[in-house]
């Protein structure tokens, strides 16, 4: 990878071009949550949907969730079965790991796994609570406790002496981060590259989500206890969790992709989202938002970096990607411009063509 790099920068003095989809998210979540019977909501929400399935899909038809590796169970160190697959296991020259974000599964890298396929051996893996994977104990449901996940899918799916790239995305990145912090002296040995997508290193509790300031830090306030207190059981996220698919795929495509992104692509994410334990929604949230210094980002600058941002990108905003590239003077910074946090469902190509520039592939 290169150093400091700068393709489609935005800088950190910029705005990002997020436009009026925000002004109507907390109107559309709430709405979503208290008057999902009302008529007058479901006629906007039918008027919405109809607007989202005319926009143009240049991935209606994409068989999202078919591709397939040979599995590998991994056994955590707490005893957690976690669920791995290998692409080109007869490749011992380079190992790429794969590890996704919260609420999705190791589907979400689709497009990368497509267009990478005979580059290298590909691990892709379910992090705990997710897809195949177990879920565990309640308090294994911590980002400190997913750094060790990624220790045991490393030692079981790639050879001792074979090199390392590790790929994340949101809270995958996190994984990686929190990996680097625990194991300094492989990283820029074994770990020779590290790619960061749409992820943070901390901060995640100030997140407005397009909402008003004051209402926005009154949730800050209130979300963790009521989290806590509601428990991955309760009726009442149930009844969230459970809404009418239109609505899910509406708020899904709200505040996780940019303004022109695919519909079968965010209704892949929606589906990913639903088949998430309970649990692990919850309780991973609650670790992020709370987690006030996820890494401090030092032990990065061992390897060659690569930290992606996404101009749309209100769960991650784009402001955090150049936090971590600021903490790492050598990395590579990309801002995809117009898209949001499920950059690499979103944008495929352009996420595809910087991690191949990582690699040294020529596609």
């Amino acid at each position: 990878m290169g150093r400091a790099a700068r393709t489609g920068r935005i800088d950190s003095g910029t705005t990002p071009r997020r436009g009026p989809r925000l002004g109507v998210l907390a109107a559309t979540t709430l709405g979503a949550v208290g008057a999902a019977g009302a008529g007058a909501g479901l006629a906007a929400q039918r008027r919405a949907m109809r607007r989202l399935q005319l926009r143009p899909d240049p991935y209606a038809g994409e068989p999202f969730g078919s591709l397939r590796g040979r599995p590998v169970p991994v056994r955590a160190s707490d005893g957690t079965r976690l669920y791995a697959e290998i692409d080109g296991e007869d490749r011992t020259d380079l190992a790429v790991v794969f590890s996704h974000g919260w609420t999705l599964t190791q589907d979400s890298w689709h497009f990368q796994r497509k267009a990478l396929r005979g580059h290298g051996r590909l691990v892709f893996w379910d992090q705990r609570g997710h897809g195949r994977s177990d879920g565990g104990s309640r308090h294994g449901y911590a980002i400190h406790r997913l750094a060790q996940d990624l220790a045991a899918v490393i030692e079981t799916t790639v050879p001792a002496d074979t090199p390392v790239v590790l790929i994340g995305h949101s809270m995958g990145g996190m994984t990686i981060m929190r990996y680097a912090d625990e194991n300094p002296d492989l990283i820029g040995d074994r770990i020779v590259a590290i790619g960061l997508l749409c992820t943070s290193s901390g901060g995640l509790g100030e997140i407005t989500l397009g909402l008003p300031a004051l209402l926005a830090r009154a949730s800050h306030r209130v979300l963790p206890r009521t989290l806590h207190a509601l428990g991955a059981g309760s009726a009442a996220i149930e009844k969230v969790r459970h809404l009418g698919r239109e609505g899910r795929i509406l708020i899904k495509d709200l505040i996780a992709f940019g303004p022109e992104a695919s519909p079968a692509a965010i209704a892949f994410a929606e589906e990913m989202m639903t088949d998430t334990r309970m649990d692990a929604l919850v309780h991973f949230f609650r670790s992020m938002i709370t987690t006030d210094v996820i890494s401090d980002c030092t032990a990065l600058g061992g390897a060659d970096t690569l930290v992606i941002g996404a101009e749309n990108d209100i769960l991650t905003p784009v402001e955090h990607s150049l936090k971590i590239a600021g903490c790492v003077p050598s990395a590579r910074l990309e801002v995809i411009p117009t898209a949001g946090h499920m950059a690499m469902l979103e944008r495929p190509n352009v996420v595809n063509e910087l991690i191949s520039s990582a690699l040294g592939v020529r596609n």
